[in-house]
């Protein structure tokens, strides 16, 4: 068994053909398909089930393949260690685009400082991503939401409620709250990549309220700096908002989030410790400094 043939049972895995893993992987279809043949008649079984044009993993090769990740994984970490020394190492971490960038970023510090020998590496990606991603062992945590986690290995943070943001100068700032009621016919910008975003755009259209939509958006700082210039509101967890903008609560939506810590299930107990504690330190002066209210660690 080669290293080279557990990425071709990764690619064609990926791609779903042997001709599309070659060319990802940049080999011959004809050296790619012998070195599949040479593993599955060194293993003795089928690692892919080629009926119907189709490259599909067999039971076994499931799980076989989940392995060949892990291993490729740890060779990729060797490699990296060996070249930056022997006294660093890496972590990978998830982070869901829509979790506050201060957060992140007091996060890593703080890892920095905690544990400067080793180096922490950030990965951007959707909800889903980050689990796969935790489940084919490329990243070691996630700092996401608890929509696609189970109970275990989640650390949770308290929730992230969804309301109304709008530019301070807005009628709705000077309100102590609305009902959805009230944005039928208000401008409306939509952050499309949000996960409750879209859930309470989804939400109006069912309760008949008629939004003008002015901006739809996959970027947090495009609508917030839209909703800041009063071309419209958004609706956005408070983790988000800052004092340059205002967050009024929505009386009947009921939307909130919890955001939190997902551990990967190869993760060192000492380092899922350490990180555990580093997080709510940070969200805990996160939340002090004012920029979240309702965002608080469990105890």
């Amino acid at each position: 068994m080669k290293i080279q043939q557990l990425r071709y049972v990764v690619a064609v895995a990926d791609a779903g053909s042997v001709t599309e893993a070659a060319r990802r992987l940049n080999v011959s279809q004809p050296a790619l398909s012998a070195g599949l043949s040479a593993l599955e008649a060194d293993l003795g079984g089928a690692i892919f089930d080629r009926r119907r044009g189709a490259m599909r993993l067999t039971q076994l090769g499931v799980r076989f393949h989940r392995r060949a990740v892990s291993i490729l994984r740890e060779c990729d970490v060797a490699r990296m260690e060996f070249r930056r020394g022997l006294e660093r190492s890496t972590i990978a971490v998830g982070v869901l685009p829509t979790i506050a960038m201060p957060l992140v970023l007091d996060f890593t510090r703080r890892f920095a400082i905690a544990e400067p020998r080793m180096e922490m590496t950030l990965r951007e990606g959707a909800e889903r991503t980050l689990m796969d991603w935790l489940a084919h062992g490329r990243i070691d945590a996630a700092l996401t939401i608890s929509d696609q986690v189970g109970a275990d290995a989640w650390i949770p943070l308290e929730g992230d409620p969804l309301a109304l943001v709008c530019s301070c100068d807005h009628p709705f700032a000077r309100r102590g709250s609305v009902r959805l009621a009230d944005l039928d016919g208000v401008n409306f910008i939509l952050r499309a990549h949000c996960e409750r975003g879209r859930e309470a755009h989804e939400i109006l259209e069912i309760r008949g309220v008629r939004l003008r939509l002015v901006l739809r958006t996959d970027q947090d700082q495009r609508a917030l700096a839209a909703v800041r210039a009063g071309l419209g509101v958004t609706i956005a967890p408070r983790s988000l908002v800052g004092r340059d903008t205002a967050f009024v609560p929505i009386e009947d939506l009921g939307l909130a989030r919890t955001v939190g810590l997902h551990l990967g299930p190869s993760i060192d107990p000492e380092l899922a410790a350490m990180l555990t504690g580093i997080l709510k330190a940070a969200n805990g002066d996160f939340a002090d400094a004012g920029e979240v209210t309702l965002l608080r660690h469990h105890n």
